[in-house]
């Protein structure tokens, strides 16, 4: 039986700087944005589950069922942006970006509430038996999954019926007085909720699964873990009115099969075929109609109820060494078909703002490509006799189809590397991390707007853990991004494959995520 609570809030400002091409499309306008929110995310989950061994049967038995609670609330996010026109006047003021029509862009406030609540139950029971004298097993197992989502948004606008230089010109700690504001027809503020069904949504799912797996040793040399699992999804997203323009009901069957093989050419080296179908199904949030400004983007995303879930073809091949205990070198090679995949792109026509981003289901993309992980005991010397490295990398050719571009977020190397450090008899354990994936694309663009590309970025992570207390207490200190490179998104105009600071690329997003650094203890009671 077990239990979680966590309770995660966020009190943040944050100050956007740059320029904004939407009234300037050539010289851009200076911008001066702030947005100060709080955030809470309470998440609890309870679970009960039990693992039965049938010796008399051969057989084991495992059942589970939980329950878990998410809970966001944006109790009153504000946000304001000053524009700046230099192309006349060099020495132009920063006026409010405002106007007769209700935007969320700035000038505005908001307050959201989100519920999900989600039911899982389920079990599984494996039978195992000999058959020609060989280790032979099968499983099947069912689950019921129910997922239930309230969510209530509320944003406000303020607008000027006509322009009013002068309050445009006030700082931000006094845009909101009272004194400012009049009855939405005057030559001052106005101040309204934003209307539309829009801002609002309910939705439910309903997951049925169930499978049979068989596990079986044809020889010494081969065995084939295969089977095929069945998914009855059914969704409705919006409104439970059929009636309701919101309201989208879907159900899909699906039959997922997969195919394990092993044969193994020698005691330390493995030849391993796989093949699997998979699903990939788009989030509540991409499929309602929920308008929601982000303001480091600047842009409103919006979902689409008729996005379909993708269907993911997977092949691989790999060689397998293990030269001795604790150690393993694979080579292997892939393939991905995926069918209609889910994508973000960039829309010039907009929902309260002249930007949006849409999710679209691509027709199909396919991937192949290579890997190859280690595990090295470095104790080929008295010096190093504590370290361990081991890492992968890894090579993928994508395309979406009859476009040569790769799939949104997908890289085309991807590079991970660590070194351990173990001294298990003072109960000492130092982990260096190194990652870096190659440049990709953030959010898709169109035949007026280049996509946005996420540059590459090293990141470097170190863990240094201690037992103490007669093993029974750890202390932990973890060091997130230490190297802390500026991470860069940018249209590549010059189409030259990389982002080259002062070149013709034109930057989108210019940002520092910071170095963490965090400390745990825990104790185990045994």
């Amino acid at each position: 039986f077990k239990n979680i609570l966590n309770v995660n809030t966020s009190d943040y400002v944050i100050m956007r700087r740059g320029k904004d091409f939407e009234n300037d499309p050539v010289n851009g306008e200076n911008v001066r944005a702030t947005e100060l929110s709080f955030r809470a995310n309470t998440f609890y989950n309870t679970q009960l589950s039990g693992d039965h061994n049938l010796p008399s049967l051969g057989a084991k038995l495992r059942w589970y069922g939980s329950f878990n609670i998410l809970d966001q609330y944006i109790p009153d996010q504000r946000r304001i942006q000053y524009n700046q026109n230099t192309s006349v006047d060099p020495n132009a003021p920063y006026l409010l970006l405002i106007s007769n029509t209700r935007s969320q862009k700035t000038g505005s406030r908001y307050f959201g509430f989100l519920n999900d609540y989600v039911y899982t139950g389920g079990g599984d029971a494996s039978k195992t038996f000999r058959l020609f004298e060989l280790d032979q097993s099968v499983k099947m197992g069912y689950m019921l999954q129910v997922k239930d989502r309230l969510f209530d948004s509320r944003p406000f606008s303020i607008y000027l019926p006509s322009d009013n230089k002068e309050l445009r010109s006030l700082p931000q700690d006094q845009v909101f007085n009272p004194e400012n504001f009049g009855d939405g027809t005057s030559n001052k503020f106005g101040f309204d909720e934003l209307s539309g069904n829009q801002f609002r949504y309910i939705a439910n799912s309903i997951l049925n699964s169930a499978f049979v797996q068989f596990d079986n040793q044809f020889s010494d040399k081969l065995r084939a873990v295969w089977g095929v699992r069945w998914e009855n999804f059914d969704q409705v997203i919006g409104s439970m009115k059929k009636s309701d323009n919101r309201h989208v009901h879907t159900q899909v069957n699906d039959f997922l099969p997969g195919l394990n093989l092993t044969y193994k050419a020698t005691p330390k080296n493995n030849i391993r075929f796989s093949a699997s179908q998979t699903v990939i199904r788009p989030e509540f949030r991409e499929l309602s109609t929920f308008a929601f400004f982000d303001f480091e983007l600047g842009a409103t995303i919006l979902g689409n109820p008729r996005l379909e879930r993708t269907k993911v073809t997977n092949l691989d091949v790999r060689y397998e060494m293990y030269p001795r205990a604790g150690e393993v070198i694979t080579f292997g090679v892939f393939y991905k078909y995926f069918q209609k995949p889910i994508e973000l792109y960039f829309n010039q026509s907009g929902v309260g703002t002249s930007n949006t981003f849409n999710f679209i289901n691509a027709d199909h993309a396919t991937g192949f490509g290579a890997e190859l992980e280690f595990r090295k005991r470095l104790d080929f010397s008295e010096a190093l006799k504590n370290f361990t490295l081991q890492g992968n990398i890894s090579y993928i050719y994508n395309r979406v189809s009859g476009l040569n571009r790769p799939m949104q977020g997908q890289s085309p190397y991807l590079i991970n590397f660590a070194l351990q450090y173990d001294v298990e008899k003072i109960g000492l354990n130092t982990t260096l991390l190194f990652n870096q994936i190659g440049r990709r694309i953030l959010y898709v663009g169109n035949q007026d707007v280049p996509s946005i590309w996420e540059a590459p970025r090293p990141l470097s992570d170190l863990q240094i853990a201690k037992k103490v207390m007669k093993g029974k207490g750890e202390i932990k200190m973890n060091i997130t991004d230490f190297i802390n490179k500026r991470a860069y998104f940018y249209h590549d105009i010059d189409d030259n494959k990389k982002y080259v600071k002062g070149s013709g690329d034109a930057l989108a997003i210019n940002r520092k995520y910071g170095t963490s650094l965090s400390f745990s203890f825990a104790y185990t009671l045994k």
